[in-house]
């Protein structure tokens, strides 16, 4: 066990949460000690956010007790904070109108916030200096971006003279991946500074990296607990997260992905000398040269907001191209609109599905047939009873995990409707699919179950456009590998034959290799 000392900060013991007649979680035991990186990973919905709010004292147990320093304690925010407990909340607790060095005074004990201010700014600076998380004191909330806002929370949390255990709440979900690695090393500095570190994430390659101990929570149960000591292996974490038979399934089928060739692959999408304007009429990439094939996934890189909506949307047909030509399998498709498009099988996965796609007041079986699930008439008009049946015998909808088709599709979670556009999206066996950030957001099982997806797709010789930030992501799924950046389209590159720092610096727009 890493940690410099043998009694735990804190330590859980048959801990339980129910809300009625549902168990949240049930059974936890946990033993967080100093200089320790302590990871819990699960699905989306496994009991990891209820069980940290137990132990920063939001909800109160049903059961089980929780212990400080070996003395059983009823938590509350207050007593939690007294007794050296901050958590870093993935919904930012920060004021807009205020700047970082309000918000941080705010949220000070009185003591604390009594100092002088000089003296507060002072500690402020030292502390972003330390970790390298720079926060400008004199910033408004308002102006940061969601890395930025993120660092005046730590530093928030890092101010109070007697935090000694940080909780992190899916820390990485609102970064680059540049800020995710300098996140890493901050949490390395953290823990050689002798802080108890609990990090909740979906993401295992980055817990692999820095973790000292990983919990895996499954269906509100602890069903692992790894040492660093003992080994980490990413398969062995996935199948006690997702069960043995869907992680088998999943991992086994990665073993078709290089299935590509292409001397024998048919062009599918070709672009000339294509340019891309946004809403005001300005280039946000010019000059784009690419060719697409039948069976292959062109991975795209790039920090979000340097034109990748707009390049979506203008091979969908959203939009015009300021200049150039687009060919879908020969044919010129350049001035054609979205449902010509669609027609020629091209389909689309948002980069916002809540925002783009949701049609308020309709069901999900309902948004399947716009543009997605073929539609079956009966007289003048929609036979839904056969459309309902083929949507639930339907493997695909099964497999990723489509809510009742009879729900409203406003009514629920960002992630069930990422899962339901894809299922819309794939129903019709596109040629293309345009898919922008299709597992952002969503937890290690989901995702690997959309790559899954994706990959089946293309061993039917679909052709995928992946954008994503996730480099990981990329590098595992891409034959090929483009960047966007400084308004143009870098590469390509091939996965094994390039490096995630190369395509880093791209993003950044460091050094360029054409």
């Amino acid at each position: 066990m890493s940690g410099s000392a043998t009694a735990p900060i804190l330590e859980t013991r048959d801990l339980t949460k129910k809300f009625g007649n549902f168990t949240a979680n049930s059974g936890i035991n946990l033993k967080l000690y100093r200089s320790s990186i302590h990871a819990v990973c699960g699905e989306n919905g496994a009991g990891k956010s209820t069980m940290m709010k137990m132990l920063y004292g939001i909800y109160t147990p049903t059961g089980g007790e929780i212990l400080i320093d070996g003395t059983s304690t009823k938590m509350t925010p207050q007593k939690a904070i007294q007794s050296g407990i901050g958590m870093v909340f993935q919904d930012f607790r920060l004021i807009p109108a205020f700047t970082a060095f309000e918000n941080i005074l705010m949220a000070l004990p009185k003591d604390e916030a009594r100092g002088r201010r000089k003296d507060i700014r002072k500690k402020i600076i030292e502390i972003s200096q330390r970790y390298n998380i720079p926060v400008d004191p004199d910033q408004y909330v308002w102006e940061m971006d969601l890395g930025q806002r993120q660092r005046v929370e730590i530093v928030k949390v890092l101010m109070m003279s007697k935090t000694r255990l940080l909780i992190f709440d899916e820390p990485t979900s609102v970064l680059t991946y540049n800020e995710v690695k300098a996140f890493i090393e901050m949490l390395r500095k953290l823990r050689s500074d002798g802080y108890s570190i609990v990090l909740i994430t979906h993401k295992l390659h980055e817990v692999i990296s820095c973790a000292d101990v990983i919990s895996v929570l499954r269906h509100g149960v602890i069903t692992d607990t790894v040492t660093k000591e003992q080994g980490f292996d990413k398969n062995t974490l996935i199948a006690k997260m997702m069960g043995e038979d869907v992680a088998d399934r999943v991992m086994n089928y990665a073993e078709a992905k290089r299935s590509f060739d292409p001397e024998k692959a048919k062009d599918v999408l070709v672009l000339k000398d294509y340019c891309i304007s946004d809403d005001h009429n300005r280039c946000v990439i010019k000059d784009i040269n690419l060719t697409i094939k039948e069976g292959e996934i062109l991975g795209v890189a790039g920090i979000s907001g340097r034109g990748q909506k707009e390049f979506v949307e203008t091979l969908f047909g959203l939009r015009a191209p300021q200049s150039g030509t687009l060919e879908l399998e020969g044919a010129d498709y350049t001035h054609k609109g979205i449902h010509s498009r669609i027609d020629a099988g091209v389909a689309l996965i948002s980069e916002d599905p809540k925002r783009d796609n949701v049609v308020p007041g309709m069901s999900i079986y309902e948004h399947m047939v716009l543009a997605g699930a073929p539609i079956k008439t009966k007289g003048l008009g929609i036979d839904w009873s056969i459309i309902k049946t083929e949507l639930d015998k339907s493997t695909l909808v099964h497999t990723l995990g489509v809510p009742n088709i009879n729900r409203e599709l406003e009514t629920l979670s960002g992630g069930n409707i990422q899962r339901t556009m894809l299922a819309r999206a794939i129903l019709k066996t596109p040629k293309l699919l345009l898919a922008s950030y299709p597992s952002r957001g969503l937890d290690i099982g989901t995702v690997e179950i959309v790559h899954q997806t994706l990959l089946e797709l293309k061993k039917k010789g679909g052709a995928i456009i992946l954008i994503s930030e996730d480099l990981d992501e990329l590098f595992n799924m891409s034959d090929r590998l483009c960047v966007i950046a400084d308004n143009k389209v870098y590469g390509e590159f091939i996965p094994e034959q390039t490096t995630s720092l190369k395509i880093g610096e791209l993003m950044l727009g460091g050094h360029k290799d054409e």
